[in-house]
């Protein structure tokens, strides 16, 4: 797979980026069965159930055995240091970290790298240098290219942004590359509005920020907030005169884009990360050089439905790179 390798040691940093091929252990190189544990934010979205399928489909290709753990949402830090913990004591010989918080479970990685157990940074990021290696959701690129698209349409954009949870700093860093990308251009951000990004959570910030800000004429969110914000704006007559964008992938944002009642979407092509990261595991336990470099991101590039006109590109979106597979279900152990 065409990866970015990023020359930094911190997540979200912005050092020089070279195109690379990833391309994973044989399976023949691969000397024991390995045990390897992976805990993930939630799967209330089609995004992460997309790594949960990937993080299972390498491990199956590769033969190791996999646990996957799930914490609930952005708010279950203690719950997610709890997984991390049961990782351990069930004897994890290398554990991937997809993240709740950017800072908060530091202290927890370290501990565990320095007990001899590799630790992967998976797709969220955290800010710890001791982990072992990182494939990450690229936040500044899906939020600059977002911006750049908008700015470069000419149009007047009003826009209201719903990140998710407060305190993020992945996500700070997503609106913060947006920004510099629409800086002195046609898009004016009006309002930013935090939450976990359950749909009841969402669509109630839909709901005020659309009382709070009459003049907002573009919702820019989650996923999960583009699917929450159709039942609003359909009532309220505004399907049209409010546009929405998400900044990353999901079957329900296709579907969305497909119908019109969605207009754009960063597309990260990154459900690929989960095969990656399991890879990477494998290379640090089997004392194989990583495939590239030791932080690795995707490309990402920007896809819009017919409800965005002459800028219509939904063709060329690579559906095995940002939606998860059809009828796959949550799976939380591979033997």
């Amino acid at each position: 797979m065409p990866v970015e390798v990023i020359d930094c040691n911190e997540p979200g940093c912005t050092g020089a980026r070279t195109p690379s091929v990833y391309t994973p252990l044989a399976t023949s190189e691969i000397t024991e069965q390995w045990d390897l544990c992976a805990v993930i934010p939630h799967l209330k979205d089609s995004y992460w159930l997309g790594i949960n399928a990937s993080l299972v489909a390498e491990a199956e290709r590769t033969g190791v055995s996999l646990q996957i753990y799930e914490a609930g949402g952005y708010t279950e830090i203690a719950k997610q240091l709890d997984q991390l913990s049961n990782c351990v004591a069930n004897g994890a010989d290398a554990v991937i970290v997809s993240a709740v918080s950017n800072e908060a479970l530091n202290s927890k990685i370290e501990e565990i790298v320095a007990s001899g157990i590799p630790v992967i940074d998976s797709v969220n990021g955290v800010t710890s240098t001791a982990v072992n290696g990182r494939a990450l959701f690229d936040y500044c690129t899906l939020g600059g290219n977002l911006g750049r698209h908008l700015a470069a349409t000419g149009d007047d954009v009003k826009a209201v942004w719903f990140p998710g949870p407060a305190g993020v700093g992945s996500l700070e860093q997503l609106m913060s590359c947006f920004e510099a990308q629409t800086e002195g251009s046609n898009v004016e951000v009006l309002g930013v509005s935090y939450g976990d990004t359950g749909k009841d959570v969402q669509l109630n910030l839909v709901e005020n920020a659309l009382s709070a800000y009459p003049d907002m004429n573009y919702i820019i969110g989650s996923a999960t907030t583009v699917d929450a914000a159709v039942g609003p704006l359909t009532e309220r007559g505004m399907t049209g005169a409010v546009q929405t964008a998400s900044y990353y992938f999901t079957p329900e944002v296709f579907a969305l884009l497909e119908s019109g009642t969605a207009t754009c979407s960063s597309a990260g092509n990154d459900l690929i990360l989960g095969r990656i990261v399991v890879d990477m595991a494998l290379r640090v336990l089997e004392g194989q050089p990583f495939n590239g470099g030791e932080h690795l991101a995707m490309a990402a590039n920007v896809i819009c439905g017919p409800a965005a006109g002459a800028e219509n590109n939904l063709d060329s979106l690579v559906k095995e790179l940002n939606l998860a597979p059809e009828g796959f279900q949550p799976t939380f152990s591979v033997n």
